[in-house]
């Protein structure tokens, strides 16, 4: 309206004032198309340019409102079809008159286009949500594929096959890592399964031994009548194996509790120089006995708190290994340490040490590295787990320094805090 209102002045100085010449050139240059404009002096028209009839009616608040707008004054008339018109009035002053330029466009072709829109939108908007629905369906099964795979192959997996693993296609993508951690617990599930395996094969094999005595000696004691002498003799072979069996049942049962984390620690507050000192005293008659030398470094007060019992038996364990493996004549030394914020027990021997390839090894169940010795010993091979068991339920932990033939240091260190419950 502002472009055809500047023209349409122009136009009228350019023609000396001729309105209608200005009116008809403005429609030409500007090319209106079906656009309909009329100028009007004091609500009179002057001069109409209609591309179809029928004529322009302004009605006569238009003009009320051009003339107190200072713009354009914008409304909706009739008379174009059922849809009428968009009309906008325009106050020009040209020389020294003020006219009204007048421009209407008829609503039927909006409307019409608007109808087209419209139907093609009923028609697009369904075509478009059938196609992203196939396509998402084919996206998603195909995105899902591997999902379903990972599926179907971990159904499959059980105890039997814990050694399978999921197929990794792309192991930077969320379901490649998805895959990745799943394998990597089967694996941690494949090493408990086999450990369990494992425990339970030593364990049957450990017990075998001391119920094989038990049997043989009653039937050899039951065949035939024997003296009180050889009586005697039999039922302290069996007494030997029973007490052998009760320890043995004993750890097991320790270490299945401290796995299921059943066996809750009995903190109290005590002194570990004295507890030191009482395990070496009870030790002192099985060193005795192999003519072994059992020495314990003098020690300072020193508090600590924790499960009495389960440190009791650590440094017990420790010290029956120690006396185990060292020859007639050796030497077995303890040494109580306490530094700033923990206490280090040092259960040293002369024996005959552990191989390099065996240190790894040694805490684990029914583990020894001198197979020779696994029945003669009399223990139940599960010492060093229990010991390590303890030391890490107070928080702290266990170190083995040896060389074979030279003789092995087992250190535990203990921090002087309140332990794990």
């Amino acid at each position: 309206t502002e472009t055809t209102a500047n023209l349409l002045r122009s136009e009228m100085e350019e023609s000396g004032g001729d309105v209608t010449a200005a009116a008809a050139e403005t429609q030409k240059v500007l090319s209106l198309g079906d656009v309909h404009m009329a100028v009007f002096l004091g609500g009179r028209l002057l001069t109409a340019n209609y591309p179809n009839e029928p004529t322009l009616n302004v009605p006569e608040a238009a003009f009320r409102a051009a003339e107190a707008a200072n713009g354009p004054a914008l409304s909706t008339v009739d008379g174009y079809g059922e849809e009428g018109a968009r009309l906008a009035v325009l106050r020009v002053s040209a020389g020294e008159a003020d006219y009204f330029l007048a421009l209407a466009q008829p609503l039927h072709n909006t409307v019409e286009e608007l109808e087209v829109l419209g139907r093609i939108f009923y028609l697009a908007i369904p075509g478009a949500l059938l196609v992203a629905g196939v396509g998402g369906l084919l996206l998603a099964r195909k995105s899902l594929a591997p999902v379903a795979a990972m599926t179907e192959q971990a159904e499959s997996i059980s105890a039997r096959n814990l050694h399978e693993r999921l197929e990794v296609t792309n192991s930077r993508d969320e379901l490649g890592r998805l895959a990745t951690v799943l394998n990597n617990l089967l694996s941690r599930l494949d090493r408990s399964f086999e450990s369990l395996r494992q425990f339970t094969a030593d364990a049957s094999h450990e017990l075998r031994t001391p119920l094989s005595i038990i049997r043989g000696e009653a039937e050899v004691a039951l065949s035939q009548k024997r003296d009180e002498a050889e009586y005697r003799e039999s039922l302290a072979i069996v007494q030997d194996e029973a007490r052998r069996l009760s320890r043995m049942v004993d750890d097991m049962l320790a270490l299945a509790r401290a796995d299921d984390r059943q066996q809750g620690l009995k903190v109290e507050e005590f002194y570990l120089n004295d507890l030191v000192e009482d395990c070496a005293k009870s030790s002192q008659v099985l060193a005795l006995a192999k003519a072994i030398s059992l020495t314990l470094d003098p020690a300072t007060d020193i508090t600590f708190r924790g499960d009495e019992s389960l440190i009791r038996r650590m440094i017990v364990n420790l010290l029956d290994n120690a006396i185990k493996y060292t020859p007639a004549g050796g030497h077995v030394s303890v040494k109580l340490t306490s530094r700033d914020s923990s206490v280090e027990i040092a259960v040293a021997d002369t024996g005959i040490g552990i191989p390099a390839d065996a240190t790894a090894r040694i805490f684990e169940r029914f583990y020894r590295a001198d197979r020779a010795r696994s029945r003669s010993d009399g223990g139940s091979g599960l010492g060093l787990s229990i010991a390590k068991w303890v030391a890490e339920a107070h928080n702290g932990s266990i170190h083995l320094d040896s060389r074979p033939g030279a003789g092995s240091t087992f250190t535990v260190r203990l921090p002087l805090n309140k332990p794990n419950a």
